[in-house]
Protein backbone atom coordinates (compact mmCIF):
# COMPACT_ATOMS: atom_id res chain seq x y z
CA UNK A 1 0.00 0.00 0.00
CA UNK A 2 1.46 3.32 -1.04
CA UNK A 3 0.79 6.59 -2.80
CA UNK A 4 2.31 7.55 -6.13
CA UNK A 5 2.84 11.23 -5.33
CA UNK A 6 2.47 13.77 -2.55
CA UNK A 7 -0.95 14.54 -1.09
CA UNK A 8 -1.76 17.78 0.70
CA UNK A 9 -0.46 21.32 0.56
CA UNK A 10 1.62 21.68 -2.60
CA UNK A 11 1.16 18.02 -3.51
CA UNK A 12 0.19 16.46 -6.83
CA UNK A 13 -3.08 15.29 -5.19
CA UNK A 14 -4.19 12.61 -7.59
CA UNK A 15 -7.69 11.33 -6.91
CA UNK A 16 -6.56 7.80 -6.02
CA UNK A 17 -3.80 8.98 -3.69
CA UNK A 18 -6.03 11.52 -1.98
CA UNK A 19 -8.75 8.94 -1.38
CA UNK A 20 -6.21 6.65 0.23
CA UNK A 21 -4.98 9.36 2.62
CA UNK A 22 -8.55 10.40 3.49
CA UNK A 23 -9.42 6.80 4.31
CA UNK A 24 -6.28 6.41 6.43
CA UNK A 25 -7.12 9.52 8.46
CA UNK A 26 -10.80 8.72 9.09
CA UNK A 27 -10.38 6.05 11.81
CA UNK A 28 -8.56 8.65 13.91
CA UNK A 29 -10.87 11.65 13.58
CA UNK A 30 -12.10 11.36 17.18
CA UNK A 31 -8.54 11.48 18.50
CA UNK A 32 -7.72 14.32 16.12
CA UNK A 33 -10.81 16.32 17.03
CA UNK A 34 -11.89 16.77 13.41
CA UNK A 35 -14.90 15.78 11.33
CA UNK A 36 -14.89 12.72 9.11
CA UNK A 37 -13.46 13.34 5.69
CA UNK A 38 -15.37 12.54 2.54
CA UNK A 39 -13.36 9.89 0.71
CA UNK A 40 -13.88 11.71 -2.58
CA UNK A 41 -10.36 12.29 -3.86
CA UNK A 42 -10.65 16.07 -3.51
CA UNK A 43 -7.75 17.45 -1.48
CA UNK A 44 -9.54 20.52 -0.20
CA UNK A 45 -9.02 22.50 3.02
CA UNK A 46 -10.60 19.82 5.25
CA UNK A 47 -8.26 17.13 3.96
CA UNK A 48 -5.22 19.38 4.18
CA UNK A 49 -6.30 20.37 7.68
CA UNK A 50 -6.72 16.71 8.59
CA UNK A 51 -3.17 15.96 7.48
CA UNK A 52 -1.85 18.90 9.48
CA UNK A 53 -3.75 17.83 12.56
CA UNK A 54 -2.50 14.25 12.16
CA UNK A 55 1.08 15.51 12.06
CA UNK A 56 0.52 17.68 15.14
CA UNK A 57 -1.16 15.02 17.27
CA UNK A 58 0.60 11.80 16.29
CA UNK A 59 3.98 12.96 14.99
CA UNK A 60 4.30 15.90 17.40
CA UNK A 61 5.46 18.16 14.59
CA UNK A 62 5.88 21.76 15.70
CA UNK A 63 5.88 22.93 12.07
CA UNK A 64 3.60 20.52 10.17
CA UNK A 65 3.71 20.87 6.38
CA UNK A 66 0.17 19.49 5.76
CA UNK A 67 1.54 17.09 3.17
CA UNK A 68 1.98 13.32 2.95
CA UNK A 69 4.92 12.20 0.80
CA UNK A 70 5.44 8.66 -0.60
CA UNK A 71 7.63 6.80 1.88
CA UNK A 72 7.74 9.85 4.14
CA UNK A 73 7.41 9.95 7.92
CA UNK A 74 3.72 10.87 7.85
CA UNK A 75 2.74 8.16 5.39
CA UNK A 76 4.73 5.47 7.21
CA UNK A 77 3.04 6.38 10.48
CA UNK A 78 -0.40 6.20 8.85
CA UNK A 79 0.39 2.84 7.23
CA UNK A 80 1.62 1.36 10.51
CA UNK A 81 -1.24 2.71 12.62
CA UNK A 82 -4.61 1.62 11.19
CA UNK A 83 -7.90 1.80 13.10
CA UNK A 84 -7.49 1.60 16.91
CA UNK A 85 -7.85 -1.94 18.24
CA UNK A 86 -11.32 -3.12 19.09
CA UNK A 87 -13.27 -0.56 17.08
CA UNK A 88 -16.20 -2.14 15.27
CA UNK A 89 -19.60 -1.57 13.75
CA UNK A 90 -22.20 -2.42 16.39
CA UNK A 91 -25.97 -2.17 16.84
CA UNK A 92 -28.10 -0.53 19.51
CA UNK A 93 -31.85 -0.08 20.03
CA UNK A 94 -33.97 2.50 21.80
CA UNK A 95 -36.12 1.65 23.58
CA UNK A 96 -34.90 -1.79 24.64
CA UNK A 97 -38.32 -2.86 25.90
CA UNK A 98 -41.56 -1.80 24.23
CA UNK A 99 -44.29 -0.11 26.23
CA UNK A 100 -47.79 1.07 25.39
CA UNK A 101 -46.56 4.58 24.64
CA UNK A 102 -44.37 3.28 21.80
CA UNK A 103 -47.43 2.22 19.79
CA UNK A 104 -49.38 4.47 17.45
CA UNK A 105 -53.13 3.95 17.91
CA UNK A 106 -54.92 3.42 14.59
CA UNK A 107 -58.44 2.31 13.59
CA UNK A 108 -57.29 -0.79 11.69
CA UNK A 109 -54.07 -2.77 11.89
CA UNK A 110 -53.10 -4.86 8.86
CA UNK A 111 -50.13 -7.21 8.80
CA UNK A 112 -48.52 -6.42 5.42
CA UNK A 113 -46.93 -9.88 5.30
CA UNK A 114 -50.24 -11.76 4.94
CA UNK A 115 -52.91 -9.05 4.76
CA UNK A 116 -54.63 -10.19 7.96
CA UNK A 117 -56.28 -7.85 10.45
CA UNK A 118 -54.42 -7.85 13.78
CA UNK A 119 -54.66 -6.20 17.17
CA UNK A 120 -51.13 -4.85 16.84
CA UNK A 121 -48.23 -4.82 14.42
CA UNK A 122 -44.56 -4.06 15.05
CA UNK A 123 -41.76 -3.53 12.59
CA UNK A 124 -38.48 -1.68 13.03
CA UNK A 125 -36.60 1.18 11.47
CA UNK A 126 -32.83 1.47 11.32
CA UNK A 127 -30.06 3.84 10.31
CA UNK A 128 -26.49 3.08 9.29
CA UNK A 129 -24.41 6.21 9.72
CA UNK A 130 -21.88 7.28 7.13
CA UNK A 131 -18.54 7.21 8.95
CA UNK A 132 -16.46 7.44 5.82
CA UNK A 133 -14.01 4.70 4.95
CA UNK A 134 -10.73 3.39 6.32
CA UNK A 135 -7.88 1.33 4.95
CA UNK A 136 -7.10 -2.20 6.09
CA UNK A 137 -4.00 -3.31 4.25
CA UNK A 138 -4.67 -2.48 0.60
CA UNK A 139 -8.46 -2.65 0.90
CA UNK A 140 -11.15 -0.18 1.88
CA UNK A 141 -13.30 -0.97 4.92
CA UNK A 142 -16.25 0.72 6.61
CA UNK A 143 -15.46 3.55 8.98
CA UNK A 144 -15.35 2.65 12.67
CA UNK A 145 -16.42 3.00 15.37
CA UNK A 146 -19.94 2.98 13.98
CA UNK A 147 -23.34 2.00 15.31
CA UNK A 148 -26.52 0.88 13.59
CA UNK A 149 -29.46 2.47 15.39
CA UNK A 150 -32.73 0.51 15.64
CA UNK A 151 -36.10 1.81 16.80
CA UNK A 152 -39.70 0.51 16.66
CA UNK A 153 -42.43 1.23 14.15
CA UNK A 154 -45.42 -0.10 16.09
CA UNK A 155 -49.21 0.18 15.79
CA UNK A 156 -52.10 -0.96 17.96
CA UNK A 157 -55.78 -0.99 17.09
CA UNK A 158 -57.80 1.61 18.99
CA UNK A 159 -59.54 -0.03 21.92
CA UNK A 160 -57.12 -2.95 22.23
CA UNK A 161 -55.32 -3.37 25.54
CA UNK A 162 -51.63 -4.08 25.23
CA UNK A 163 -51.49 -6.77 27.90
CA UNK A 164 -48.34 -8.68 28.82
CA UNK A 165 -48.95 -11.43 26.27
CA UNK A 166 -49.52 -9.09 23.35
CA UNK A 167 -46.56 -6.93 24.34
CA UNK A 168 -44.32 -10.01 24.50
CA UNK A 169 -45.42 -11.03 21.01
CA UNK A 170 -44.72 -7.58 19.58
CA UNK A 171 -41.43 -7.37 21.48
CA UNK A 172 -40.24 -10.43 19.57
CA UNK A 173 -40.92 -8.73 16.22
CA UNK A 174 -38.96 -5.70 17.42
CA UNK A 175 -36.12 -7.83 18.78
CA UNK A 176 -35.73 -9.51 15.38
CA UNK A 177 -34.72 -6.12 14.04
CA UNK A 178 -32.08 -5.73 16.71
CA UNK A 179 -30.45 -9.17 16.42
CA UNK A 180 -30.44 -9.03 12.62
CA UNK A 181 -28.89 -5.55 12.63
CA UNK A 182 -26.34 -6.83 15.14
CA UNK A 183 -25.43 -9.66 12.74
CA UNK A 184 -25.27 -7.14 9.89
CA UNK A 185 -22.94 -4.98 11.97
CA UNK A 186 -20.56 -7.91 12.37
CA UNK A 187 -20.46 -8.35 8.60
CA UNK A 188 -19.89 -4.64 7.98
CA UNK A 189 -16.98 -4.68 10.41
CA UNK A 190 -15.12 -7.33 8.40
CA UNK A 191 -16.22 -6.22 4.90
CA UNK A 192 -13.36 -5.32 2.57
CA UNK A 193 -13.16 -4.16 -1.04
CA UNK A 194 -10.37 -2.85 -3.29
CA UNK A 195 -12.43 0.23 -4.22
CA UNK A 196 -14.96 2.55 -2.59
CA UNK A 197 -17.50 1.48 -5.22
CA UNK A 198 -16.95 -2.14 -4.31
CA UNK A 199 -17.50 -1.37 -0.64
CA UNK A 200 -20.78 0.38 -1.42
CA UNK A 201 -21.86 -2.63 -3.48
CA UNK A 202 -21.12 -4.87 -0.50
CA UNK A 203 -23.21 -2.63 1.76
CA UNK A 204 -26.18 -2.85 -0.60
CA UNK A 205 -25.84 -6.62 -0.85
CA UNK A 206 -25.50 -7.15 2.91
CA UNK A 207 -28.49 -4.94 3.71
CA UNK A 208 -30.60 -6.82 1.15
CA UNK A 209 -29.54 -10.18 2.60
CA UNK A 210 -29.98 -9.41 6.28
CA UNK A 211 -32.59 -6.67 6.56
CA UNK A 212 -34.87 -7.65 3.71
CA UNK A 213 -34.57 -11.39 3.10
CA UNK A 214 -33.63 -12.85 6.47
CA UNK A 215 -35.89 -10.60 8.54
CA UNK A 216 -38.84 -11.53 6.32
CA UNK A 217 -38.17 -15.27 6.71
CA UNK A 218 -37.86 -15.13 10.51
CA UNK A 219 -40.88 -12.89 11.05
CA UNK A 220 -43.04 -15.01 8.78
CA UNK A 221 -42.03 -18.30 10.40
CA UNK A 222 -42.61 -16.84 13.87
CA UNK A 223 -46.12 -15.68 13.02
CA UNK A 224 -47.02 -18.99 11.38
CA UNK A 225 -45.74 -21.06 14.32
CA UNK A 226 -47.33 -18.88 16.99
CA UNK A 227 -50.49 -18.11 14.99
CA UNK A 228 -49.76 -14.43 15.60
CA UNK A 229 -49.26 -15.10 19.30
CA UNK A 230 -52.34 -17.31 19.82
CA UNK A 231 -50.35 -20.53 20.23
CA UNK A 232 -48.85 -20.31 23.72
CA UNK A 233 -46.56 -23.33 23.26
CA UNK A 234 -44.75 -21.99 20.21
CA UNK A 235 -44.85 -18.47 21.57
CA UNK A 236 -42.80 -19.65 24.54
CA UNK A 237 -40.42 -21.64 22.32
CA UNK A 238 -39.68 -18.63 20.13
CA UNK A 239 -39.35 -16.25 23.10
CA UNK A 240 -36.84 -18.62 24.70
CA UNK A 241 -34.92 -18.73 21.43
CA UNK A 242 -34.83 -14.95 21.33
CA UNK A 243 -33.64 -14.69 24.93
CA UNK A 244 -30.74 -17.01 24.16
CA UNK A 245 -29.96 -15.16 20.92
CA UNK A 246 -29.82 -11.74 22.56
CA UNK A 247 -27.61 -13.12 25.33
CA UNK A 248 -25.03 -14.24 22.75
CA UNK A 249 -23.43 -11.18 21.12
CA UNK A 250 -21.98 -13.29 18.29
CA UNK A 251 -25.17 -15.24 17.49
CA UNK A 252 -25.80 -15.64 13.76
CA UNK A 253 -28.89 -17.88 13.94
CA UNK A 254 -32.19 -18.13 15.76
CA UNK A 255 -34.33 -21.24 15.64
CA UNK A 256 -32.25 -22.58 12.75
CA UNK A 257 -32.74 -19.40 10.71
CA UNK A 258 -29.74 -17.26 9.74
CA UNK A 259 -29.78 -13.69 11.01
Amino acid sequence: MSITASVGLGGKNTVADTRLIQAMINPHTAALGIDLLDVDGDCGPLTRGGIKRYQQVFLKMTSPDSRVDPGGKTFLHMANNPAPAGVVVSAMRLPVKLKAGDFLQVPVVIDPADGTVQDAYTAFEYEIFDKGARMVGTDYAFGVPNEIEVWPNAQVRIGVTLDAGLLAHEQFHYDVGFVVCRALAHQLTIARAPTIGGLVTQLTSLVDLHIKRRVKLIQRRYDIDTQHGANAKYQRIWLDRMTACIANPTANQIGGFWL
